[in-house]
């Protein structure tokens, strides 16, 4: 009986262990302190868990083309909520506003506000903006 007990303790310990074990701070990777805006194109876009993700191509101050990865600040079950499908922001030109990358120079950053230029500046927010969706 005590191994057996012993056991389901075991097993039960791991699985709550793994979801604390996955998930992070976005202070840890992002610069919480600072805000950058970027305009550009959004080539894919996942509304995936535990973080919804897009790519966006924009213009490097040369005029080369960069790829930024934008991480949402929420996920796929609270994004569905609001109403988003992937065909409506795949193509669109955009601005991003959230905060960037800790690493120098990186092309990365935890979104809050997109806003489509082309659809009579229509604003969406990725999480972590008044009225929007809940942070994950």
């Amino acid at each position: 009986m005590k191994l057996r007990s012993l056991a389901v303790f075991a097993v039960m310990s791991a699985v709550l262990a793994v979801p604390a074990f996955a998930h992070h701070s976005f202070n840890t990777f992002f610069d919480i302190s600072r805000t950058v805006k970027i305009e550009g194109v959004i080539k894919t876009f996942r509304l995936v868990s535990p973080h919804s993700d897009m790519t966006l191509e924009a213009k490097d101050a040369t005029g080369k083309p960069v790829t930024w990865h934008i991480t949402a600040r929420t996920g796929a079950v609270n994004a569905k909520r609001e109403g988003w499908k992937v065909e409506e922001f795949i193509g669109k030109r955009v601005t991003v506003e959230g905060n960037p990358t800790r690493r120098v120079g990186g092309t990365a950053m935890a979104a809050g506000v997109v806003t489509f230029l082309d659809e009579n500046s229509r604003v969406v927010c990725l999480g972590g903006c008044p009225g929007g969706p809940p942070v994950e």
